[in-house]
């Protein structure tokens, strides 16, 4: 009993130092986050974080738990969440690149998933500790010893078993002679012999690879407004425009890996791409899950070869590399409402019937089609619903808390997410009714016309879509029906709320770019 107590006594003191001791304190004042930043010429090394003096947090959590206060890049192990410790930051930083280079940084990683203005430009090229220049056959003979799984899979492949009459693609055709300024292939590279897959790759209007890193990446307020921690697993699926290996696995880069949904699923699975899932979820996807590994991946993709078809099926029929040519209307992942099946895309529409020709009568996918349009403009009726009630709240100044109150978004402004054109649409640092309705049209909306698109037939009732998407319109709902209690109790009893600091304020909060902007347009 008395070490129940004294485990009670110390829960109840472990909330009185979170309640308490938080510090309103502007972290980012201290370690100069939220100071102008100079474009580094080549490498940038961060600051390194020294402890708040007046932030008590982390002493009264080290007196709680027994543990000292330090860096949380120490090596020490810190207990209970590292409470006891603070954050220092990556030591190297690499610039960002495009009109908002200048404001937000990379990993060094980053060379490798864009090695044309990384890897390969020699202020951020690692380096190598072997000097001299060597032929394609001192190279297998060093790597392999060094690295021999690189070296089976080149060999695996058409580069390194041509068929006969052609020329052997080695190590130093992609990476150079000179080891110690080893280049790393960009698109480009695989262009010089892949004329027609690299023309179709780049002809890609937007929504296709060809615009996934510069256009939908590094100019996206969500990357530029982050920690280049934090932003870093966006590189893999978003590089995929730079490099050919975001499909073609190397070093074998095979065909028939890179036809099979598997490795499209890398990219397009998750709460914003759930083509896979409702692929899976459909009866294409249930015949190729039961069947698939029986299927000869290296023939084309057509009727003739395929039972069902696949994502490379649909969108690069025939292996055409412009995913664009066999898609529908471009609506920023679903979020944007349009009638696919209006008269002004009648070229767009006929194209999918002619790809589901193949095994459907064209009758049959005018109806499937059309019911994907009925469906997905109901969804925006629900989410119009949810919006006016946001609308209202927000015109009545009753979200707690306003856009004034919170950290200002990317731009450096404080203005309302969920107006197009106008902020950031975030799913951070704001009002857990901007969330919801955030995630209602983010995930949820977009999900439904996943599934519709797909034919999925679970996700879209059952699962986490259509009557997903009326919880969330219940949770809107509620979330007002409490705002609007709380603000006329408040009023009777003549008691004026203002938003709590540590909306606008925090360890992290202060980490973000939107003070920094803040501060330049002041």
């Amino acid at each position: 009993m008395k070490q129940r107590r004294r485990k009670h006594f110390l829960f109840t003191a472990l909330l009185l130092c979170i309640f308490f001791s938080f510090s309103t304190h502007s972290f980012g004042e201290e370690i100069g986050y939220l100071q102008p930043l100079e474009k580094p010429a080549v490498k940038k090394t961060s600051t390194q974080i020294s402890i708040v003096e007046n932030s008590k947090f982390r002493q009264n959590m080290a007196t709680l738990l027994g543990e000292r206060v330090g860096p949380d890049d120490s090596g020490d192990v810190y207990h209970a969440g590292g409470l006891s410790s603070y954050y220092t930051g990556p030591k190297n930083l690499f610039p960002g690149k495009g009109k908002f280079g200048h404001l937000y940084n990379f990993l060094p990683v980053i060379r490798w998933y864009d090695p044309t203005y990384y890897y390969n430009n020699e202020a951020f090229h690692p380096g190598s500790t072997v000097e001299g220049e060597f032929t394609n056959k001192q190279c297998l003979n060093c790597h392999m010893v060094e690295s021999p799984g690189i070296v089976t899979q080149w060999r695996e492949s058409k580069h390194g078993t041509p068929s006969s009459g052609s020329e052997v693609v080695g190590c130093d055709r992609c990476h150079g002679k000179n080891h110690k300024k080893l280049t790393m292939p960009s698109y480009n590279l695989c262009g010089e012999c892949h004329e027609k897959q690299l023309k179709g790759h780049r002809e890609g209007g937007q929504g296709s690879h060809a615009h996934a890193y510069h256009y939908e990446l590094i100019e996206l307020g969500c990357q530029i407004e982050k920690p280049a921690e934090e932003t870093v697993a966006c590189l893999g699926c978003h590089a995929v425009e730079n490099r050919c290996d975001g499909c073609h696995t190397r070093h074998r880069f095979s065909t028939a890996e890179a036809r099979k949904p598997t490795s499209c699923a890398v990219c397009h699975s998750g709460p914003e791409q759930y083509e896979y899932e409702m692929y899976l979820q459909s009866y294409h996807g249930m015949i190729y899950q039961g069947e698939g590994q029986t299927w000869d991946w290296t023939r084309p993709l057509n009727a003739k070869n395929y039972p069902v078809p696949t994502c490379a099926y649909c969108h690069m029929p025939e292996g055409d590399h412009n995913v664009i040519n066999t898609s529908t209307v471009y609506t920023y992942m679903g979020t944007s409402l349009v009638d696919r099946g209006a008269k002004q895309y009648k070229e767009k529409r006929n194209a999918w019937i002619t790809v589901c020709k193949g095994c459907h009568s064209p009758r049959f996918a005018q109806d499937q089609l059309e019911a994907m349009d009925e469906g997905i403009k109901l969804s925006f009726a629900k989410y119009r619903e949810a919006m006016a009630i946001v609308m209202d709240l927000y015109s009545e100044k009753l979200i707690d808390p306003m856009p004034i109150d919170l950290a200002p978004d990317s731009t450096g402004h404080n203005i309302f997410s969920l107006l197009p054109g106008k902020g950031e649409m975030r799913k951070y640092n704001v009002s857990n009714v901007e969330r919801l309705t955030y995630e209602m049209l983010v995930d949820i909306v977009d999900g439904i016309f996943k599934a519709k698109s797909h034919n999925a037939y679970y996700s879209p009732v059952y699962g986490y879509w259509e009557w997903a998407q009326d919880r969330w319109l219940v949770q809107i709902k509620d979330e007002a029906s409490k705002l609007r209690r709380f603000a006329e109790i408040e009023k009777k009893l003549g008691i004026t709320h203002h938003a709590y600091e540590f909306w606008k304020q925090g360890e992290y909060t202060d980490l973000l770019l939107g003070w920094k902007r803040k501060n330049d347009n002041e």
